[in-house]
């Protein structure tokens, strides 16, 4: 259940099952909890969540570390890599996001270089490993240097594309690449725009398909609609994802209903959003 609530976008409630659990005394899946938990805290996008994640990962390390379990050490990595991938972008101290994205770097390869690409045990591993490259390669493009900046997508798009390989249809993959669209969008020509934003929707929707239940992929189909000049599908989208479960902030809503009213008015947006989206 705590798992599902997870999936579901309720982390409040899954990390209350996931506590209660651990205070229940239940024997042999405490470091298990600790994993659940540290997921389900990032998944809450808080700099207080990252922070309890985070402790929850050393406690599981530790113990991983002392009984010499390596099983458990990679288990710790692949949520450490997400983790660290997310701060790479999101870490309200700017000065540490370099290295929070160069951590996430060392984790995520270390992963790659130590487990077997063939191994069916190995595939979860793998593809959280991958998904968090794509996302520190896609945060490093956005923050980099121009010059460097279509080399690090380009380097983020193939990891997202050997994780689609390993999970098809990952829901978090596919908004993860609906959001480097995005981000090429800002410095794209005007012959690129229309195909990055079609590319982009189309990532978005192949996400719905497994499932609607989550506010996150409407608000990025309501910005690219509002890109694509059709103020009409984004007040649709905005409606409906607003009556979903999710995490996205009122601030991300307030801005792209901005955005709608001054598209219908025939003027540009004065507050164009300059926040980051939530790397899955």
């Amino acid at each position: 259940m705590g798992v599902t609530k997870t999936q579901l976008r309720k982390t409040g409630e899954s990390i209350k099952i996931f506590e209660n659990l651990r205070g229940s005394g239940v024997k042999g899946l405490s470091n298990q909890i600790s994993l659940q938990l540290a997921y389900a805290h990032i998944k809450n996008y808080t700099e207080e969540d990252y922070v309890s994640a985070e402790e929850e990962l050393d406690r599981a390390m530790k113990h991983a570390t002392d009984s010499h379990d390596m099983d458990l050490q990679l288990q710790v990595m692949a949520v450490q890599v997400f983790l660290y991938s997310v701060l790479a972008g999101r870490a309200e101290n700017k000065d540490r996001r370099p290295i929070y994205a160069d951590t996430a770097l060392q984790i995520g390869k270390y992963i790659l270089n130590n487990t077997d690409a063939d191994a069916e045990s190995a595939q979860a591993l793998r593809f959280e490993a991958l998904n968090g490259l794509g996302i520190t390669w896609m945060r490093l493009g956005e923050s980099g240097p121009a010059e460097s900046r279509a080399d690090s997508w380009a380097q983020a798009q193939g990891y997202y594309d050997r994780a689609l390989m390993i999970i098809p249809n990952s829901v978090r993959v596919s908004q993860n690449m609906t959001q480097l669209r995005l981000l090429q969008v800002k410095l794209s020509s005007v012959e690129e725009k229309p195909v990055l934003l079609a590319q982009a929707k189309q990532y978005c929707e192949l996400s719905l398909q497994v499932s609607d239940q989550d506010q996150f992929p409407y608000l990025l189909l309501s910005r690219i609609a509002i890109q694509s000049g059709d103020a009409k599908a984004a007040r649709q989208y905005i409606r409906t994802g607003r009556s979903r479960p999710g995490g996205v902030k009122e601030r991300d809503w307030n801005e792209v209903e901005v955005a709608v009213r001054a598209a219908e008015s025939g003027k540009s947006n004065p507050h164009q959003s300059s926040e980051k989206g939530l790397a899955r």
